[in-house]
């Protein structure tokens, strides 16, 4: 009876919002943070503000964090397409991020995000965890360490490569704020195939929030590849006067 009236309590906590502590303590033990990686190095702005600029890692240094086995029988098993519903256990954590909002200084995922809970458009960025670029990290915070520390033997580097390049415009800043679009691909409105290097896009309009989003593909060590979706980075762009420059940029990137 009292086991039952625990968990009844637990699950009422984290219904409601409970503690900061415990909330924080839940996320910390059960929800993985988001993914590490190297694969966009630099996007700036250029040509008075007229075109966007993305610089890509370059091939040798490129990669990213995955638990998933990178062998050839394991593919057809355990890959999972960003694009397609989420399956039970990431719907669970996206109705717990839901209810972090209002005691966690961290990103959460789009579930929460209709009523600008992340606060990614207001506030926010300037109190949000950094990568060491220097972007705010979306669902980042100082739980990602010690996961990471914790589950050492789960995960791998994994060299990359990129098979598109996307780039699209999300709003201006009160579109943002309302509804921010949680990690994985948009409705591009410019693509580049096998991207490399510099990659120069017009901008426009020059002012607002855009998001660049890599499809990455894990390099297997017996040969080809293996889709592990999306690596983005949102960005504000805002006009100075007489010119446009990036004042916002966040990393977007799935949970590992």
């Amino acid at each position: 009876m009292k086991r039952r009236m625990l968990i009844r309590a637990l699950i009422g906590s984290i219904a409601v919002g409970g503690t900061a502590g415990c909330i924080r303590a839940f996320q910390s033990d059960q929800s993985p943070p988001p993914r590490k990686s190297n694969v966009i190095r630099d996007i700036s702005v250029m040509n008075n503000g007229e075109t966007l600029r993305i610089t890509i890692v370059p091939d040798e240094s490129r990669w990213v964090m995955t638990r998933r086995e990178m062998n050839a029988a394991s593919l057809q098993a355990q890959y999972v397409d960003t694009t397609n519903p989420l399956g039970w256990n990431h719907r669970a954590i996206m109705e717990i991020d839901a209810g972090l909002d209002t005691v966690s200084p961290i990103g959460t995922v789009e579930a929460a995000k209709g009523r600008g809970a992340t606060g990614r458009g207001r506030g926010g960025f300037s109190s949000a965890p950094r990568t060491s670029n220097g972007r705010a990290w979306y669902g980042g915070g100082a739980y990602a360490g010690a996961w990471y520390n914790n589950h050492d033997d789960e995960v791998s580097r994994v060299p990359v490569t990129i098979d598109t390049l996307g780039i699209g415009f999300i709003g201006d800043n009160d579109t943002f704020t309302e509804r921010s679009p949680g990690p994985g691909p948009i409705n591009w409105d410019t693509t580049y195939d096998d991207p490399t290097g510099d990659i120069q896009s017009d901008l426009n309009p020059r002012s607002g929030w855009y998001r660049v989003g890599a499809d990455i593909n894990a390099e297997l060590a017996g040969g080809g590849t293996r889709p592990l979706g999306w690596e983005c980075i949102d960005l504000r762009v805002r006009s100075n006067g007489n010119d446009e420059e990036i004042t916002k940029r966040w990393k977007v990137s799935p949970r590992i």
